[in-house]
């Protein structure tokens, strides 16, 4: 067996057998940082309950992130073994006859590609998002967010979730896509669903959803596409259309696939991100006043919220070959979930992790995670915040909770707020 490769050769790690870590625990999902900090402390390379396993600490992490003897999860045989099962059995009187749809939407997502499909995907997508030139799209953002924060003038009190976060990135995307406006909640709407396919824990209603959801998402934008083959206009939509490397072109099924990528990555990870960037500067006052002295710093607030309250807190891996890390033996087929949310508060990477500070000196965090399948979205998700939050503490200098309580969606993977009540002044 090999070790994966670290900063330098580490003792065996001894593992506690006393501890026990449960992510389906309430505790956790409202609040995952004392368990990551109890994970990270007694088992960091820690076998769950189901036979997966747990990995907490930053160095872990980033290096299996970027370990070819890593591969991502591969979610459609998984959700192909569920199609034959639901083909063949009835276990429950909600299940769906099959989930062929969802199935098709999901195979040629990034995050599901092994590396040479991924590459040559990746290729293709990545030269029709340069010809859109993303930095152009500042002007588009910080309008929508200003028009949404013109009607909450004057309100002595709204949900920043409902109200303002959640509605910014929908125009955004849709736009940057080539949604129609008439069309964005109804996508919203799919993309929400379908977003929870990362999600360990559904149940088979859920999958019903997310299979329906699929369907009419994909019968939706066959006929768009339809539409800009013969009327082709300056967005992502025809960009992927006329996308070429050399003889090679996407498909349709891939078209498809990657714009409901795009819009389910891009909808949920900026709503995620406005939210979270939000809340931590109103819980940290002098952070907030500091910014508002000087917008320069909002960059800096983006970047400090990924790191201390990063939208995605995991992802996942499987193992090509038996590997050793640090005296566990992962074996060849085993499932490696990873925690990006706590390698993003590991104190051995970050001084004072769970302090919230602008002024902090910039470290490599791994929110959008690392290796070749670092988000390809990342710079537009960027820009996208930072005009958000700019044009909201520009508007309401001094905005505030209205109270402490705060609730998250029902997501394992994605920490996204579900609403948020707020003073403006």
């Amino acid at each position: 067996m090999t070790s994966t490769a670290l900063a330098e050769p580490m003792p065996a790690q001894e593992a506690d057998a006393t501890f026990v870590f449960n992510p389906r625990d309430p505790d956790f999902h409202k609040l995952p940082y004392p368990h990551y900090a109890r994970l990270r402390d007694n088992d960091p390379i820690h076998r769950g309950q189901w036979g997966v396993w747990w990995v907490a600490k930053y160095q872990h992490v980033r290096a299996i992130l970027k370990d070819k003897r890593f591969l991502v999860q591969d979610i459609p045989a998984k959700l192909r073994r569920r199609n034959q099962m639901l083909k063949t059995q009835r276990v429950s009187a909600n299940q769906p006859d099959n989930i062929d749809a969802l199935i098709e939407n999901t195979e040629n997502w990034f995050s599901f590609l092994d590396e040479s499909a991924h590459g040559r995907l990746r290729k293709l997508v990545s030269s029709a998002f340069q010809k859109r030139q993303i930095d152009r799209m500042r002007e588009h953002i910080r309008a929508s967010a200003e028009s949404l924060l013109d009607q909450l003038e004057g309100c002595a009190e709204f949900d920043l979730m409902q109200d303002f976060a959640r509605k910014v990135p929908p125009r955004v995307i849709a736009q940057f896509l080539g949604v129609p406006e008439q069309d964005i909640e109804r996508c919203t709407q799919w993309a929400h669903l379908v977003s929870r396919i990362l999600d360990p824990m559904l149940s088979l209603e859920d999958y019903a959803d997310m299979n329906q959801a699929s369907q009419d998402f994909m019968a939706y934008l066959r006929e768009l596409l339809q539409q800009r083959r013969i009327a082709p206009q300056d967005d992502l939509i025809s960009a992927l259309i006329s996308a070429r490397d050399n003889d090679d072109r996407l498909s349709e099924a891939e078209v498809i696939s990657t714009l409901i990528f795009a819009f389910v990555a891009g909808e949920e990870t900026a709503a995620a991100l406005i939210g979270s960037t939000s809340l931590a500067l109103m819980r940290n006052p002098a952070q907030r006043d500091l910014m508002v002295a000087d917008m320069g710093l909002v960059a800096h607030a983006v970047e400090e919220t990924l790191r201390y309250d990063s939208p995605f807190q995991m992802t996942s891996r499987t193992a090509l070959e038996d590997v050793e890390i640090e005296g566990r033996q992962i074996r060849k087929g085993e499932q490696i979930y990873l925690f990006l949310g706590s390698a993003n508060r590991d104190p051995e990477q970050f001084s004072e992790p769970d302090r919230y500070d602008l002024l902090r000196d910039r470290a490599h965090h791994i929110a959008f995670s690392d290796g070749a399948h670092f988000c390809v979205g990342a710079m537009l998700a960027r820009i996208e915040v930072q005009e958000s939050i700019a044009a909201l503490f520009a508007r309401f200098p001094a905005l505030r909770l209205a109270g402490e309580e705060v609730r998250y969606c029902d997501n394992a993977v994605l920490r996204c707020l579900a609403s948020m009540r707020v003073n403006p002044h």
